[in-house]
């Protein structure tokens, strides 16, 4: 459908990232006087480019030389791909930074050292360390953070950085790391008025972070292989892909474990991360970490990875919230990953209802396949994200109707499948499923990482560390509810 907004609708024209401005509702108002310098940045919008970020790293004296990083791209996957790594080069003892974006509840939350997150108070001393930088350099928002992050992993002497790319990849800010290799998770249609309009021209961006000598591990599908392996010829890389050279099945017994069978070797006991999608991204993980192991003859493995992986932390990628009924948070934004999310939530044991909580943000264009998908799997409860860049009331009833769903009659009770209601906003929603709402019923919040971080905000989550373990609904819901009548 056009992308034109309504009249009247706020956010048409926002530059940057959605949820950076120093002026929001939280959870994504900046916490201190320096984080909103640094969310102010964004006005500036997102601006490709190399120069500005390697000036950074030069004033900070090049923190990335002599730190060994490796960089995740892709369209979908790149989040939970860096954290696998990290968490598997942890086990095997080494100390380990994670940098990734964006962030869904505190920014500082980006910057992990061994899993923890930056304390708020070392984070915006480093802000104000960089803010000369950042104008003598003119530097964007995600520019000072990502040479920010390299400061960080130097200081914190760790022996690892896992480094998420921002935007593409061959003007990312990530490309001015030396990394020891790249791993490419996927490649589907998203932000193509930057890396531009067909998968294949979003694939020449992620691929241009290739350099001599440096190994690629690749996720993507067979009809983009061949110009991923023209393209790893030609800078000199070595190329692997990794349906090519990895099989993974479940394991015997019913004991909800899969292996994954390389080459020379295979890894069983692995513990099964909730949908299908994340068996790929961390059976990427697992290839890169024994390639590069047999190559270098140094320990990057755990002894038992399974074991290791049953604390891996997966924030808003296909995770268990609340129990009872079951909340799962995913923060798929895209057709690519939408479609994976909700093939997902369908396929998930339920013994009541299924509800799917979307938000999206406007310049999300989504296919009329997303609407076969959700008609499948449940009725659909649509609210705006606090932010101006998202789809406000209207809009999104606009695109529910374009997808063939049918707008809900009653004002109370849970959209039946195949239909939709719509909330003046996310507390409204949740209102709603507070009240509605059985023990055996499933809810799916999805379609913007935005709409995950507000929902977990409302919900009492002040932290991602808070999410860990999945908490009993009931509790949650009769606080919620009594507090937010």
């Amino acid at each position: 459908m056009s992308l034109e907004r309504l009249p009247g609708s706020a956010g048409a024209a926002h530059p940057g990232e959605p949820a950076i401005a120093p002026d929001l509702p939280p959870p994504f108002q900046p916490p201190d006087e320096a984080t909103r310098w640094l969310f102010a940045l964004n006005r500036f919008g997102i601006r490709p480019g190399l120069d500005r970020v390697s000036a950074v790293l030069a004033d900070l004296g090049h923190p990335e030389q002599g730190l060994p990083t490796l960089v995740v791209a892709g369209t979908n996957g790149k989040g939970s791909t860096t954290r696998a790594l990290a968490r598997l080069l942890q086990a095997a003892g080494h100390r380990v930074a994670t940098y990734t974006s964006p962030h869904l509840l505190q920014v500082y939350e980006r910057i992990l050292i061994d899993d923890h997150a930056l304390p708020p108070d070392v984070f915006s001393d480093y802000v104000d360390r960089m803010r000369p930088l950042a104008d003598r350099h003119g530097a964007s928002w995600f520019e000072v953070l990502t040479a920010m992050s390299v400061a960080i992993a130097r200081d914190a002497g760790v022996d690892f950085l896992c480094c998420e790319a921002g935007l593409g990849g061959r003007l990312d800010a990530s490309n001015a790391l030396p990394a020891r290799a790249v791993l490419l998770t996927s490649v589907g249609l998203d932000h193509q008025a930057i890396l531009g309009p067909t998968r294949e021209a979003i694939a020449a961006e992620k691929l241009g972070l290739l350099k001599r000598g440096m190994p690629l591990f690749c996720g993507v599908d067979q009809e983009l292989r061949p110009q991923v392996f023209e393209a790893a010829v030609k800078a000199g890389s070595p190329c692997h892909f990794l349906d090519e050279v990895a099989r993974w099945e479940d394991e015997e017994g019913g004991s909800g474990t899969w292996r994954l069978a390389l080459r020379d070797r295979v890894f069983g006991g692995l513990p099964d991360p909730g949908a299908p999608v994340l068996r790929r991204n961390v059976a990427l993980a697992l290839l890169a970490l024994a390639k590069l192991q047999g190559n270098a003859g140094e320990q990057l493995l755990p002894t038992d990875p399974g074991a290791a992986l049953r604390d891996l932390f997966l924030p808003g990628r296909f995770q268990l919230v609340l129990r009872e009924p079951d909340w799962v948070f995913d923060t798929a934004h895209n057709e690519q990953a939408l479609t994976e999310a909700l093939a997902a939530f369908t396929a998930r044991p339920c013994g009541g209802r299924r509800v799917v909580v979307l938000g999206s943000m406007f310049d999300k264009e989504l296919p009329v396949e997303i609407g076969r998908a959700l008609r499948a799997c449940g009725g659909v409860l649509a609210a705006p994200v606090a932010l101006p860049r998202s789809r406000n009331r209207d809009e999104l009833g606009l695109l529910l109707d374009s997808w063939n769903l049918h707008a809900a009659t009653a004002a109370t009770g849970l959209p039946a499948p195949g239909s939709y209601a719509l909330a003046d906003d996310v507390p409204g929603a949740l209102r709603r499923l507070a009240r509605e709402l059985g023990p055996a019923d499933a809810v799916l919040v999805t379609g913007s990482c935005f709409m995950v971080a507000e929902a977990l905000h409302h919900l009492g989550y002040a932290r991602l560390a808070d999410s860990r373990q999945p908490r009993e609904a009931g509790p949650v819901l009769a606080t919620w509810g009594r507090e937010n009548t």
